[in-house]
């Protein structure tokens, strides 16, 4: 992939590859159906139909995602703050009493969302989600000669596809034509933290404290709501394959969603294709250094404790601790991680131990021949088998 230049980075149109509203696009037209509609007219040459389609396949996809985020947010967040039907929790009862609860919310909040019946199967959610729509689209914003998105949609495949030579080609090509500038060539699919990240440490490279941490401090909100999202998009259905008994067919669900959950750190540390590991504990790096500068020890010291959450033995970071803990004004107090860290790397401790110990514990001597057996014995006769969940941790 060619080198992304900050020039590109900076592009901070937050907007939508589209301009289509979704009311202009009729209920009973499925992603699935203008995304088949799209690539029919691009392979018929019928190049405005195939940017008006697959415009309305990406935005419809869109706010279906975001209307299945929101509900899955919202009804857990509800079930959990409801008042209990008993006193005394009993047999974990009341586990199964908020999913339930949850259940039914889910349920209201489907009928509620403009009679939402359009369910993406998977493999349309597989093809959109790996930008295959912007194979079609770059050509047919050329062919219409709107030279500029065309970039922006190879740029926004390559974002989650560096490796494809063709592509990077044809965004060198692009980058090349009269009417590109390449400060506007965007990834139409970012999320808002990205430019907020990028703002930031762009003022903060100039010194310009108090918009590194007003960025920053945004970008950091951002990404926590993005994971949120990303997470809540794990909870869909699953194909067990069989038909197991009542524990382990909850314990394949819910190990198949944690791998899900557990991937939403990798898939959005991505600044448009440049890959940061560290990209969440980074932002309590910029942010103690431009708090020192604005002289605020206290929230200073909170950002060093909490990016030592994510990074204890960084080396950089501990003598910076001991640097503020020379200074006269400062106290020992002042080093507690924020409540946001703390609640996110427990969760996320808790949930590497859990997958650690599937992969560990879930090993058998069965040959995949009498798993598989196993299995045929479970779907006819409902006896149960435990070696299911491990077909799900292993790679």
């Amino acid at each position: 992939m060619p080198n992304l230049t900050w020039a590109l980075l900076y592009a901070v149109i937050i907007t939508s590859v589209t301009h289509v509203r979704l009311d202009e696009v009729k209920d009973s037209e499925t992603v699935a159906a203008l995304y088949e509609e799209g690539t029919q007219a691009y392979l018929e040459e019928r190049f405005p139909v195939c940017v008006e389609k697959l415009e309305q396949a990406l935005e419809k996809y869109r706010w279906q995602r975001r209307n299945t985020q929101n509900c899955r947010l919202k009804c857990k967040q509800e079930s959990e703050a409801s008042d209990t039907l008993f006193p005394v929790d009993i047999e974990n009862l009341r586990f199964f009493e908020k999913n339930i609860k949850n259940t039914l919310c889910l349920i209201n909040c489907k009928i509620d969302s403009n009679g939402n019946n359009d369910n993406v199967d998977d493999e349309i959610q597989k093809l959109f989600e790996e930008r295959k729509p912007y194979e079609y689209l770059h050509l047919c914003y050329f062919k219409v000669n709107d030279v500029q998105k065309a970039a922006s949609a190879a740029f926004t495949y390559l974002v989650l596809n560096p490796d494809h030579k063709v592509m990077a080609k044809t965004l060198k090509q692009y980058s090349e034509l009269p009417g590109v500038d390449l400060k506007d060539v965007i990834n139409f699919e970012a999320k808002d933290f990205v430019y907020l990240y990028v703002y930031g440490s762009d003022a903060y490279e100039k010194k310009d404290w108090d918009n590194a941490i007003n960025n920053m401090e945004e970008s950091l909100a951002s990404y926590l709501h993005e994971e949120e999202e990303c997470r809540a998009q794990c909870e869909g259905p699953f194909d067990a394959g069989w038909y197991p008994d009542f524990v382990p067919a909850i314990a394949n669900h819910f190990t198949y969603v944690l791998k899900c959950k557990q991937g939403c750190k990798k898939k959005l540390g991505s600044l448009n294709g440049e890959i940061h590991a560290d990209l969440l504990a980074s932002h309590y790096n910029y942010l103690q250094y431009a708090y020192f500068k604005k002289r605020n020890l206290y929230a200073a010291c909170q950002a060093v404790a909490s990016y030592l959450l994510f990074l204890p033995d960084d080396e950089s970071m501990l003598a910076n601790m001991e640097y503020y803990q020379k200074l006269p004004k400062v106290q020992d107090s002042f080093f507690t991680p924020r409540e946001e860290v703390i609640r996110y790397v427990q969760r996320d401790t808790y949930e590497e131990r859990i997958l650690r110990y599937i992969k560990n514990e879930f090993k058998f001597s069965k040959t995949s021949a009498q798993i598989a057996e196993a299995k045929e014995d479970s779907a006819s006769d409902n006896e149960s088998t435990d070696n299911d969940i491990d077909d799900i941790v292993s790679d």
